[in-house]
């Protein structure tokens, strides 16, 4: 029972951390921009109006709760959606754009990194004893150093597996981490490797991917009003007879419009923040992900009762065969026996 309301505790925090606020937020913003009046909030003048002041603190957590349960139910869609699998309509031309500017952008670092590599090798052959040149190379070691770090965190090593957005690139680059350093499927073994992760760890890994999602979620919300404004804006045109058609009148439309266009504005400038300061986030939820590969996965190969590696070489070995058995199963062409530890 204990395991089972500390999963509930976990769950509740989460939910209020990462959906709940952002749809509270949504919601009060909403009724005070689009309410014309504020005949609701004229409640919190009269003392009088305290049973329907009631009703509408009941109706916003009501409404708060409903939006937040969506955003949790999409969440995995929103994730993708900001990484680049999944593409509406409306973006698509702006993600293939996006596509292609990024392929650019890391085969020029592509090539950067390797054009360093040729160059500290063929330096390497004539170096000799020449304080000039050991001078040059280790400038060219620290530069190398620098641009394949960079590549590595921005960017999935296969130019193929790049991404459309610098939120997927970053993602992808951490879930392939493990294969190009192990020699296993990241994405596949994830889901194994949590049940040997410690639960202060864990925690921290949940802090971390709440605070993802609240971003993201703060984004596609803020999207959400800037959408809601524009709507507000055809009901301002509607109300103001003779919009469309007399010129004399269009300062009417322009103030009771006016104001919904510079919230739309707001709305949109605010969905550009969140966005930027998820990819921050998702940088420290990618880091975290890769040091869990490397401080856990000894643990993993425990729990599966396999021999323990002696060196980086069999290890890369032991995980290579180990992901042909799990990810490709009768199906793999190169797959070996594996050997398990005897009982202790």
């Amino acid at each position: 029972m204990s395991v089972f309301s500390s999963y509930l505790e976990k769950l509740g925090s989460n939910f209020i951390v990462s959906s709940m606020v952002p749809s509270l937020a949504l919601v009060i913003v909403s009724l005070m921009v689009f309410d014309p009046t504020l005949i609701s909030l004229s409640a919190f003048r009269d003392f009088e109006e305290t049973p329907r002041l009631i009703v509408l603190a009941v109706f916003v957590v009501i409404l708060a709760v409903i939006i937040g349960f969506t955003l949790t139910a999409l969440n995995t869609f929103i994730l993708k959606m900001f990484e680049g699998y999944i593409r509406p309509f409306p973006v698509r031309i702006a993600y293939f754009l996006s596509h292609r500017k990024h392929q650019k952008k890391a085969q020029t670092l592509s090539e950067q990194r390797d054009l360093l590599e040729s160059q500290i090798r063929e330096l390497k052959k004539r170096v000799g004893n020449d304080p000039v040149r050991q001078a040059e190379l280790d400038g060219l070691i620290e530069r190398h150093y620098k641009a394949a770090a960079e590549y590595g965190l921005m960017y999935p090593e296969d130019i193929s597996d790049v991404m459309p957005s610098r939120f997927g690139n970053v993602l992808k680059a951490a879930e392939n981490y493990p294969g190009e350093r192990y020699g296993f499927d990241g994405v596949q073994f994830w889901p194994r490797l949590v049940h040997v992760i410690p639960a202060d760890y864990r925690t921290n890994i949940d802090n971390t991917r709440n605070e993802l999602s609240f971003l993201a979620n703060m984004s596609i919300l803020s999207a959400v009003f800037s959408f809601l404004s524009v709507v507000a804006i055809f009901f301002s045109m509607a109300a103001v007879s003779g919009a469309g058609t007399d010129p004399k009148i269009y300062y009417m439309f322009w103030e009771a419009a006016g104001k919904y266009l510079l919230f739309a504005g707001i709305g949109f400038a605010f969905s550009y923040f969140f966005y930027n300061a998820s990819i921050l986030s998702v940088g420290s939820f990618a880091l975290i992900v890769r040091s869990s590969f490397d401080l856990f996965r000894l643990e993993l190969l425990k729990e599966l009762d396999l021999e323990r590696p002696k060196d980086s070489i069999q290890e890369f070995k032991i995980w290579n065969n180990l992901n042909e058995l799990i990810v490709l199963g009768s199906h793999s062409l190169k797959y070996t026996k594996l050997d398990y530890r005897e009982k202790e």
